[in-house]
């Protein structure tokens, strides 16, 4: 569990269907992503696969419900994908539309940028983006996140159905980077 002064980021458990099916069948919310809006039985499978991967061990794949602890309510959803032999994370998250614009998306890559470098003891973190996704960018760099890939055509959309490729540009923080600036 990772916790801030508003967030609580904990493991997805079986009655999160809700906060699942609501981030990932809405297709604005998944506009910068690689997949298709899911439907309901994708939303459960991937439930299934989600509480598959925490059983691992180690366990790589971190999804967690994201609550705003003020009200008690599944805001969202963050994920920590985990590269032991590099001592590296990748990091990521999504929330519902009410909630965009408010800082949390912020407050939840610093809480899951500390929980990588002072708990899983990792070197680097990074978090990838769409070049149109500019909050996310933007996001980012205030964190202390700092650009430094942009590819072409490296991910692969598939967006109605029809795969494409589309550009990503890849951020990153080093462990010293974070200790030296932490907000």
């Amino acid at each position: 569990m990772i916790e801030t002064s508003r967030l609580l980021l904990r493991p997805f458990t079986e009655e999160d269907l809700d906060i699942v099916h609501a981030l990932y069948s809405d297709p604005e919310i998944m506009r910068y992503t690689p997949f298709d809006p899911m439907t309901l039985e994708q939303s459960q499978s991937f439930l299934r696969w989600i509480h598959a991967e925490w059983k691992k061990e180690p366990p790589v794949d971190l999804e967690m419900a994201v609550i705003l602890k003020s009200e008690q309510k599944k805001i969202g959803r963050a994920h920590i994908l985990i590269d032991g032999e590099a001592e590296s994370a990748m990091i990521g998250g999504l929330l519902l539309k009410p909630y965009w614009g408010k800082g949390y998306a912020g407050e939840m890559a610093l809480a899951m940028m500390d929980h990588c470098f002072d708990v899983l003891h990792m070197h680097r973190v990074t978090g990838l983006c769409h070049p149109d996704n500019i909050a996310s960018w933007k996001m980012m760099e205030r964190c202390g996140m700092r650009r430094e890939a942009y590819y072409r055509r490296k991910c692969r959309y598939v967006k109605n159905g029809k795969a494409h490729w589309e550009d990503e540009l890849e951020y990153a923080i080093l462990r010293e980077e974070r200790k030296q600036n932490v907000p």
